[in-house]
């Protein structure tokens, strides 16, 4: 629950720095992937970012993820007529913790792995919305070492 505030916290004070400065750095959305969640970009400059995000499934082994990445980006080499897009890679960590069943011992420990996000992010013209597409590596360190794939497509509204 702790983590819920911070987050919330985090995505506040990214929000209101960006809106005293005066520009569109700062994207609050939504993404769909395994699982599910909220997602928050800060513009750090025209070709770096910090994304973080929120997930969380309900089914099964109820998982709470919890990630941050550090990303560059790389523009226009995709050419379009309207909108821009851009590709971006990054390193950060996840956090995957495993709701208990009724009070009973959880049935997995908690995970912290190493992603390695790679995507394309399309602007729309004259818009605030960006839509995102990101295939992620994920080198788990605990409870045990293994690599993993992920991945997730979402929306994010800039202001």
């Amino acid at each position: 629950m702790r983590i819920k505030y911070l987050l919330i916290f985090l995505i506040v004070l990214f929000a209101t720095n960006a809106l005293a400065a005066g520009g569109k750095t700062v994207g609050i959305g939504v993404y769909a992937g395994d699982p599910d969640g909220i997602t928050g970009k800060y513009m750090l400059k025209n070709s770096r970012a910090v994304a973080v995000g929120f997930g969380w499934k309900q089914t099964g082994d109820k998982e709470t993820h919890i990630y941050g990445d550090y990303l560059l980006y790389k523009w226009n080499i995709i050419k379009i007529p309207e909108g821009k897009t851009a590709l971006y890679f990054g390193a950060g960590g996840r956090y995957i913790t495993y709701g208990d069943d009724d009070g009973k011992k959880k049935k997995k420990d908690d995970e912290f792995g190493l992603r390695i996000p790679v995507g394309i992010e399309y602007f729309f013209w004259k818009s605030q919305l960006g839509a995102f597409g990101e295939f992620v590596p994920v080198l788990n360190f605990s409870p045990d070492t293994e690599f993993e794939f992920g991945g997730a497509i979402g929306i994010r509204f800039f202001f």
